[in-house]
């Protein structure tokens, strides 16, 4: 029987036709041939951390785990080429080592790093971009098993195409980075009144290098993340004390809230007004990635949708409005960011300047009917989905989204006419 595979959100699961475990580039191109000569499907997989059906197959599922090593480091270049199953996690690690560092990341940092820039995964910051802007390179496996360079010098015009590519192009093995010197961050954190933190992130947006907020639903209530670059030392912290705060309360005992909230949902709205009040934590500065990103223990289900930015609080609004007339609660914030327009063909942010809102509900929670009613709302806005979330559309209405959608279908064209790479989910947005 073969074996089961499970993303880590536990709402995808897939019975593949074998698993993969390549230690070589050698290694994945006898996989593709052996696949096309069984005409088996082969389906590159990261960490798992995609909410959407994206990385299930049937078919080859390829793991690329134990590609997760540095390969080579330009000092003078700032750049690295690791191997594309690293996590971002241990990619800022050893990042930081070296004294480099990514110029932007999200907020989650267990994704491998392929998978992260195949989805578009973000961080925030309106004058930044998201982690496939620092792709400079890229070596991938094609439809016919053979391996390709692609950089600005070597088979540019796949380059662009390939830093969103959903796995559709082939299987990457290796990334190359344009990294910037390491640098901290001072943050500042508070919760406060939802106009408030309004006004105060419309402020911040040009005037910090990265901004975020989060909205508590059934409250009034929000709170801002502010971080800028700082050339001033990490802040002493007391270890015990973030431990508490991060794992005992945001982890363990978030974990423990939603489990009790699931039973007795009629107690959301006064459990959290209680839970959650006005407050200002203190200043710290840290490492950039461990400012960036935190640790997210409790298992969720995600849509985020990307809106041009000057619709970004008409689509919120309507966000809330649809949460208030759920018949349900929703017990995680609504996450708003903003990045910079990239020109990457599947890029959230491709040629515009765009305004992020993410929704989240805990994962044993009945998400079909919210994130339909979320879907909506986003399609009015000219909403263009993470491609690693839930969403629903198809590549009738996706083409009509993306301004250089045309160049990514030639791209797939060229390295995988026959389609060695698909799945069902490719099938829907992609068209074959």
């Amino acid at each position: 029987m073969p074996e089961k595979w499970t993303n880590w959100a536990r709402n995808q699961s897939s019975n593949p036709h074998n698993i993969f475990k390549p230690n070589s580039e050698g290694e994945i191109s006898e996989i593709i041939s052996l696949g096309v000569a069984e005409r088996v499907k082969v389906r590159p997989i990261g960490n798992g951390h995609s909410f959407s059906s994206i990385g299930l197959t049937d078919g080859f599922l390829v793991s690329m785990d134990s590609m997760d090593r540095i390969i080579s480091i330009d000092r003078e270049k700032l750049q690295v080429t690791v191997g594309a199953g690293i996590t971002i996690a241990d990619l800022n690690e050893e990042l930081h080592k070296i004294g480099f560092a990514l110029p932007n990341l999200g907020d989650i940092d267990a994704q491998s790093l392929a998978g992260a820039i195949a989805t578009g995964t973000h961080g925030t910051g309106i004058n930044f971009n998201s982690i496939s802007s620092a792709v400079v390179g890229i070596r991938i496996a094609t439809g016919d098993g053979s391996i390709l360079d692609i950089s600005e010098s070597k088979n540019s015009e796949f380059l662009a195409p390939s830093k969103v590519s959903l796995g559709a192009l082939g299987i990457i093995t290796s990334v190359t980075l344009q990294c910037v010197p390491a640098f901290n961050l001072k943050i500042l954190e508070f919760t406060a009144k939802l106009p408030e933190i309004i006004s105060r992130f419309e402020f911040e947006e040009s005037n910090a290098d990265f901004v975020e907020f989060f909205w508590f639903p059934h409250t009034e209530l929000a709170e801002i993340k502010i971080c800028n670059k700082t050339a001033s030392p990490s802040s002493r912290t007391n270890r015990v004390s973030r431990f508490v705060n991060d794992e005992v309360l945001r982890n363990f005992g978030f974990n423990l809230i939603n489990k009790f909230w699931l039973q007795f949902p009629n107690s959301v709205n006064r459990s959290v007004k209680s839970l959650i009040k006005e407050n200002a934590r203190p200043e710290r500065i840290d490492a950039s990635y461990k400012v960036f990103c935190s640790k997210r223990r409790v298992k969720f289900l995600e849509m985020e949708y990307s809106v041009p930015r000057e619709y970004l609080f008409d689509a919120f609004r309507e966000v809330q409005s649809v949460i208030e007339r759920l018949s349900f609660p929703v017990t995680f914030p609504v996450e708003i960011r903003t990045l910079c327009a990239d020109d990457i063909p599947l890029s959230m942010a491709s040629e515009r300047e765009t305004g992020f809102i993410a929704v989240h509900l805990y994962n044993r929670a009945e998400s079909k009917n919210f994130f339909h009613d979320v879907e909506k709302v986003m399609r009015r806005f000219h909403g263009r989905p993470h491609w690693g979330k839930i969403h629903n559309l198809d590549s009738m209405t996706l083409a009509n989204l993306y301004p250089r959608w045309n160049e990514f279908t030639e791209a797939r064209q060229a390295l995988d006419p026959d389609g060695h790479f698909t799945n069902p989910y490719l099938e829907r947005v992609l068209g074959y």
